[in-house]
């Protein structure tokens, strides 16, 4: 049995392959994402720690009052949340680019390999 492996073949196989690949990898980053998002809601959360000393001049140090460690945890905790909501639409974005990408390069290529008949 011999292949009739023509370069146009390898070309159409090739690119519905990339496709898919791409199609795959983008839904399996936004069922991550809503997974994170919608049922395992701890699943991208840090603890804070704050110091409780910081340093007034070279050698120096302070204790934090009661006030300043709420303040600043308060501050982390903001800052933390502000970079998850970065990350997941960071993630989404890719997740959809890839989807975008994927979805007419499969798409297409597997058309013209079934319309010339090579399945």
């Amino acid at each position: 049995m011999a292949f009739n492996l023509t370069l146009r073949k390898v070309y159409l196989y090739l690119f519905a392959t990339v496709g898919l690949i791409l199609v795959i990898t983008g839904s399996v980053s936004l069922i991550n994402l809503g997974l994170k998002v919608y049922i395992f809601k701890q699943a991208d959360t840090y603890p804070i720690y704050v110091e409780k000393r910081i340093a007034t001049k070279p050698g120096e140090e302070r204790e934090l009052t009661p006030e300043e460690i709420k303040q600043r945890e308060a501050e982390e905790k903001q800052r933390q949340q502000e970079q998850k909501t970065s990350d997941r639409q960071r993630q989404a974005a890719q997740a959809i680019a890839q989807l975008i990408v994927g979805i007419p390069l499969f798409g297409y290529h597997w058309m013209l390999i079934r319309k010339e008949g090579q399945i």
